[in-house]
């Protein structure tokens, strides 16, 4: 691939535009950096001076942020609680100008929150000491559920994609129709923990884990037990590609009708936080599908993309300039 950088480039140029809806599990990520002062008297833990807050969109939250940071107009399906961290999420959204309109704000349902805690000392690098969760319990009742159904209807009309995000919560298991994907020429999915359950989408893009999980297998280096799976669970999954997201080895493409391809990763192998990546990738992939991509095209600046952000802390982005900028670069053999 690595001659075809300009090809791919010009994928690129031809973003922006394309209405995507998301239909998946709205997250407020929350970030807590500190100094660490002293070791608590009360139990062997520091003691944090917090320094700062920073709330993020997580999840099928990022999807949607990612989308937008690569000029697709994303249409958010979901739903959030009423409370602080309900609003939190919305108005990161209205703040984006994004159309919140498919965002259900239900009373009784808890905005799912990851609070990670970072400190350090005053001038040296921070780490992560804990993560809490918030929002695991809730559950989507029958009339809720119908709700949004209908909702992702009317979202769908005149839509160009639908990206599945689910992060177990509940969401997409109340909101999947199959009825729906006739609604739409493309069609996603990247589950958790139920990536089976979904059938007749036009691709999915699970990680290794995931796609073990699926499998029920232990692929342990066996390239060639990874190629038999993948085109097992492709057909098995009613696909017409399914790509797999395999961290430092890059991604492995398998398409209806062709030989299994093998991207190698693209930059550093050195990852430094890969918070989010599957969102960055299957917001990519999509985005770049819309924009008449093949799915070898789609996935392999779905690769840059993803390479990209494994680079930085937390949830991020990369935008269509940082695409071909690394294109360009992993073409001359910069990378």
């Amino acid at each position: 691939m690595r001659e075809r950088w300009q090809e791919l480039s010009e994928v690129v140029g031809r973003f922006g535009g394309a209405r995507v809806v998301v239909a998946g599990d709205l997250v407020l990520d929350r970030f807590w950096y500190g100094t660490a002062q002293r070791i608590s008297r009360e139990a062997p833990v520091p003691i944090v001076k917090l320094i700062r807050t920073v709330q993020l969109p997580g999840c099928a939250a990022n999807t949607i942020w990612n989308l937008a940071a690569l000029g697709s107009v994303p249409l958010p399906v979901g739903l959030v609680g009423t409370e602080f961290e309900g609003r939190q999420v919305v108005r990161l959204f209205e703040e984006k100008g994004f159309d919140c309109s498919g965002i259900l704000r239900e009373p009784g349902w808890e905005t799912p929150t990851k609070t990670r805690v970072f400190a350090g000392t005053l001038h040296g690098p921070r780490q992560q000491l804990a993560r809490i969760d918030s929002g695991e319990q809730n559950a989507v009742g029958v009339d809720l559920a119908g709700i949004l159904r209908k909702v992702l209807r009317q979202a769908l009309k005149g839509a160009d994609a639908l990206i599945l995000s689910d992060y177990g919560y509940g969401i997409v298991d109340a909101v999947f129709d199959p009825e729906v994907l006739g609604l739409v020429p493309i069609s996603a999915i990247d589950s958790r923990f139920a990536l089976t359950s979904y059938k007749g989408l036009t691709t999915a893009t699970p990680n290794e884990e995931e796609f073990e999980k699926a499998c029920g297998i232990a692929l342990a280096e066996d390239e060639h037990l990874l190629e038999k799976e993948g085109e097992r669970l492709r057909e098995r999954m009613g696909l017409s590609a399914l790509l797999v997201t395999r961290g430092a080895k890059g991604m492995s493409l398998f398409e209806t009708g062709l030989p299994p391809v093998h991207l190698p990763v693209v930059g550093s192998d050195q990852v430094v936080d890969v918070t989010g990546a599957g969102d960055t990738v299957i917001a990519t992939y999509v985005t770049a599908l819309c924009a008449g991509a093949t799915f070898l095209q789609a996935a392999a600046i779905a690769n840059t993309a993803g390479g990209i952000v494994v680079q930085r802390h937390g949830p991020a982005t990369a935008t269509p300039e940082e695409i071909r900028a690394a294109l360009k670069a992993w073409g001359k053999g910069k990378l």
